[in-house]
């Protein structure tokens, strides 16, 4: 009683003088539970029963309750930042709340469903130190990690612990909940817990407060300050916090503030709130948040401290002694800035994948803007060519292309090019986050603009003829400046209709010659330049006797051959040479056909150009990338010479409209034109000439076609893209880590084995029997290769185990895991995130695929990912003797009802669990498992059964009653069954041969019944809502024993 008797309470000070011999006073407080404020109710309403119970008297209130009390005697006093934290956590908890109707529709995850507010609820009901640790939680989980800012839990721990003592030591004073604090075992397992429950309740606060939270970091974008310089972790953990927690409640309080170090931004980034700015650096800005919780008007100005530090944002750099479990400790430096530290929505990620692809477009893409309209615009042709009835044009844009990466990264295009302001700027970050962080991401396309550019070829996406021919002539006067030619060595040949089904060549001056000299009155002389055309006249073509050898030979050859196959070919026999260019046969000497030339030379001649008949020069134009010329006629250009001279394909469409150059300056070709001259032509045909439909449709399904998905990594990760896309579309809430721009895509497990399972095959152009290769898109002729969606556009089809890897990836950022190893999961829970099979949140008739994934906001409470699998062989309950008259069979009278309303499902965990390979890093967390998972149905609050829902996927006992087509919906079913209305009817092995569980309209009921009929062994008929019992008689399956699901 003596030593009993030397507690001596000092009402002042709160602290409790003690003998030495009560040092190991270990008192439990932690059990007690304090009223919330007021302000904090909106939270408390918003949780499940089950998350409020485990923040009441579960293991957060707990942990709770020893932080606030360890950490206690170090907070400053802050009434006011507790009141408006709690308004605002309040307006988000209840934003993000789901009603009772909604949650029973998650089935079994009904009470993790929902915001994870828990350790936040906890630290209300534990006492308003307990709501400052939580404040501490939310701030290093913004900017550290989860193993991270576990280690910094751990040793700030530790080392309050050893000042509690010492003081203790020193003075035989301490405040009593403080040093029982103290005294307590606080394992690293159930820290991880506390954060990662703090690290959900922010995304899930991310997302509510989005918009605020853009303009913030958009703001925190452009500093350069330091949270602070200590390099001791404890030292600066607790200098940060305190000093954050007294600024944010002067603002409160209405009194200005100076930023001078990022802890405060770090906290207000964190806590979601949003004081008036002023921004004094790189200009004066003033700017007004109207944040209600502000009402006094307090300002923080930012920017008056300059800084001679390169890194950008608020960063944080600390040596964690408790990361690994062996060695030194880790320097680690973090940032909150946006591009790195943040997590992104689909559409945002979208956006950042532009940027990658455009930096992977080298100086195609360098033009931000420009290349994106591109993008935009050819994607909105292909829409308005579908309407159109363009068959090209509809592959690209209809059925399973809908889902395709060209779709999704085309509408982000638009998106980029219709934003403004606020949404412009937001846009450009995460293209400049694609651009410096996402260079590996998608893979080194093998040709930049999906291989479009490559020598011209998009020239004859221009409609008119005369347009080619301007972007032509624009084209070879640079090249004729570059090279140093006159006109005599380029020229134009270019595709000329005679009707829809006839053309003929014709050719064109590329660059104006000297037509003729003039003396000026000064005695000086002067040339004249203009343009030349040689027009097909079809009149009379005089053929003269030397030249019959000439066209002898010319008919031994195809006169229309095309590289890519777009015109219908034919051989040109004897007497076929006008035919294949559009005219008749010639007879004799002449050549006879009604043809406009008088009028096309007219116009050219009012235009200042010359105009000669095509038919007057002998021009062997036989094959599609050589041309030779012989020139013979004094007065048409170029110079006279006897010998022809001969030309080859420079650049454009060699089939349509092309520059060719004489053969001694090919060399110089390749250097003229550079890719960025290339894109930056195509972006102004779309922008300047009118498009022909068509022939885009035409030119890019021809490439994407022909790709090779199969070994080409960029295409891979285009078609990851689309794949994680699909997915993510059904999660509206959920988010992607930003560090898997950093991730080589194509490398992943979960790519490998879909490109594994896919089927392939290469289609020989049938031309050359060899693949004709143009910058890695291998051509071939479309009618042999048009079947359905090209392969290079498909999503994968992803297996359940390559789904959740998939998933785990984006999630995580950085976590590759092999897909074999999740063939039996069923869910997986990431930060506020579960997705879930839907096998186990639909009606078991509804016959989901495996890979069928659905997404819940909420989690199992765990840290870092964990994948939930059920056992092996789950339990079911055994009829006991004393419950057999509670077993009632009676006929089936033709009412189908439901006797199981009292049914529930629940998740519950064993101690199994795994650590999965994501490579080894010596850290002490654990970053992603598998565990043991029981979904159990209950009967009121009695245990029924375990469930393997996985089994009804596979179950080859298993049918499901087709829906009745034939309209004899009425009458009763000559089948003599037996009722089951209660569960243990049912686990009792009936012994009818048929037998009828009545859970009519109550789908987890009817899964769990489904489920556990087949663990039991039986043959299992699940019936549709609308029964036609006459169906159900004729049905095959109904002649053997089996157990009816109605």
């Amino acid at each position: 009683m003596a030593s009993i008797n030397k507690l001596i309470p000092s009402i002042a000070s709160g602290s409790l003088e003690l003998a030495p011999a009560l040092a190991n006073l270990n008192f439990d407080f932690t059990l007690w539970k304090v009223a919330a404020p007021k302000e904090f109710e909106g939270v408390g309403s918003a949780l499940s029963t089950s998350r409020r119970d485990n923040a009441e008297r579960g293991m957060l209130h707990m942990i709770a309750r020893k932080l606030g009390a360890l950490f206690e005697k170090n907070l400053p006093s802050t009434p006011g930042l507790t009141k408006a934290y709690g308004t605002r956590a309040s307006e988000i908890a209840q934003d993000s709340s789901i009603d009772e109707r909604g949650r029973k529709s998650y089935g079994v995850f009904a009470g993790r469903a929902g915001a994870d507010a828990t350790s936040l609820w906890a630290a209300a009901t534990s006492g308003t130190s307990a709501i400052s640790i939580h404040l501490l939680a939310c701030m290093l989980a913004r900017i550290w990690d989860a193993p991270e800012a576990t280690s910094i839990w751990v040793e700030i721990v530790k080392r309050r612990k050893e000042e509690v003592v010492a003081e203790f030591d020193n003075s035989d004073t301490a405040h009593l909940a403080t040093l029982s604090a103290a005294r307590q075992d606080l394992p690293r397992a159930q820290i991880a817990e506390w954060d990662d429950s703090a690290r959900a309740w922010l995304r899930v606060a991310d997302g509510v407060k989005k918009k605020q939270q853009k303009q913030l970091m958009l703001i925190v974008d452009n500093v350069q300050l330091p949270v602070n310089w200590k390099t001791d972790t404890y030292e600066s953990v607790m200098e940060a916090w305190s000093n954050a927690l007294t600024q944010v409640e002067a603002l409160v309080q209405g009194i200005s503030q100076h930023a001078r170090s990022g802890d405060i931004l770090l906290a207000l980034s964190s806590w979601h709130l949003y004081p008036d700015l002023t921004v004094v650096t790189p200009s004066m800005a003033h700017v007004r948040q109207s944040d209600p919780v502000f009402g006094s008007g307090g300002v923080l100005t930012i920017g008056l401290q300059a800084s001679t530090i390169q890194e950008k944002g608020v960063y944080w750099s600390l040596p964690l002694a408790y990361l690994r479990h062996y060695g030194s400790p880790v320097v680690s430096a973090r940032s909150i800035r946006s591009g790195l530290r943040s997590r992104l929505s689909l559409q945002e990620l979208l956006q950042a994948t532009l940027g990658s692809l455009l930096q992977g477009w080298g100086s195609a893409g360098k033009d931000t803007f420009r290349s994106l309209r591109w993008l935009s615009s050819m994607y909105h042709l292909l829409l308005k060519g579908t309407k159109l009835g363009i068959e090209g044009a509809s592959i690209l844009t209809t059925g399973v292309a809908e889902h395709s990466w060209l779709a999704l990264l085309s509408e982000a295009a638009n998106v980029y090019v219709e934003s403004e302001g606020l949404e412009r700027q937001h846009n450009n970050k995460l293209i400049s986050l694609g651009r410096k962080h996402g260079k590996t991401f998608l893979g080194t396309p093998s040709a930049p603009v999906f291989g479009l550019l490559e020598r011209g070829r998009f020239i004859d996406m221009i409609a008119s003829e005369e347009e080619r021919i301007e972007m032509l002539r624009k084209v070879g006067k640079h090249m004729a400046e570059q090279m140093r030619i006159d006109s005599s060595h380029i020229f134009i040949r270019y595709k000329h209709e005679l009707s829809k089904s006839c053309w003929v060549y014709e050719y064109a001056t590329a660059i104006p010659y000297n037509t003729s000299r003039k003396r000026k009155a000064d005695g000086t002389s002067c040339s004249t330049q203009s343009h030349h055309r040689w027009l097909y006249s079809g009149g009379h073509a005089s053929i003269d006797r030397a030249y019959q050898e000439y066209y002898q030979r010319i008919c031994e050859w195809r006169l229309d051959r095309t590289l890519e196959g777009l015109i219908e070919e034919e051989w040109a026999k004897s007497g076929d040479f006008y035919r294949s260019a559009g005219g008749s046969a010639p007879t004799g000497n002449q050549v006879q056909e009604t043809y406009d030339f008088d009028r096309r030379e007219a116009a050219l001649t009012v235009a200042g150009e010359s105009v000669s008949k095509r038919e007057d020069q002998p021009i062997e134009d036989v094959f599609p990338e050589d041309v030779g010329i012989h020139w013979f006629r004094r007065h048409n250009p170029p110079p006279q010479s006897r010998s022809p001279l001969r030309y080859s394909f420079a650049f454009g469409a060699i089939s349509d409209a092309a520059l060719f150059v004489t053969n001694q300056n090919m060399p110089l070709v390749n250097v003229t034109q550079t890719s960025d001259d290339s894109a930056s032509l195509l972006y102004s045909i779309f922008e300047s000439y009118s498009i022909d439909k068509f022939e885009v449709a035409y030119k890019l399904e021809l490439s994407l076609r022909s790709a090779r998905p199969d070994i080409d990594p960029h295409l891979k990760s285009l078609k990851a893209i689309s794949t994680a896309a699909m997915m993510f579309k059904h999660f509206p809430h959920a988010s992607v880590d930003v560090r898997i721009l950093q991730r080589e895509l194509y490398n992943a497990s979960w790519i490998r084995t879909c490109v594994a399972s896919e089927e392939h095959r290469v289609v020989l152009n049938p031309l050359h029997r060899t693949p004709v290769s143009l910058q890695g898109y291998t051509l071939a002729p479309l009618n042999e290769l048009r079947i359905g969606t090209p392969p290079s556009l498909r999503p994968y089809a992803l297996s359940k185990g390559q789904a959740f890897a998939c998933l785990a990836m984006f999630e995580s950022g950085q976590h590759d895991i092999d897909p074999y190893q999740l063939i039996d999961v069923m869910a997986m829970s990431s930060g506020d995130s579960i997705y879930v099979s839907a096998a186990l949140l639909t009606d078991p008739y509804d016959n989901c695929h495996p890979e069928d994934i659905r997404g819940v906001t909420g989690n199992v409470g765990r840290p870092g990912i964990t994948f939930l699998v059920p056992p092996k062989d789950p339990m079911i309950k055994e009829v006991s003797l004393d419950e057999w008259p509670l077993i009632e069979r009676h006929k089936f009278d033709g009412c189908l009802s439901d006797h199981f309303q009292n049914t529930s499902l629940h998740l519950s965990f064993t101690t199994a669990e795994t650590p999965l390979n994501i490579g080894f890093s010596g850290g002490q967390d654990l970053e992603a498992c598998i565990r043991e998972t029981l979904f159990s149905v209950y009967e009121g609050g009695r245990w029924i059964a375990d469930l393997n829902v996985s089994n009804l996927t596979m179950a080859t006992k298993l049918f499901r009653l087709p829906r009745c087509t034939t309209q004899h919906l009425v009458g009763s079913s000559r089948t003599k069954m037996t009722c089951i209305d209660s569960w243990l009817g049912l686990v009792d092995t009936p012994d009818d041969r048929v037998s009828l569980v009545r859970a009519h309209g109550n789908w987890q009921a009817r899964l769990a019944a489904t489920s556990i009929s087949l663990a039991l062994g039986y043959s299992t008929t699940l019936l549709p809502d609308d029964v036609c019992w006459q169906c159900l008689d004729r049905a095959p399956e109904s002649r053997g024993q089996f157990i009816a699901i109605g």
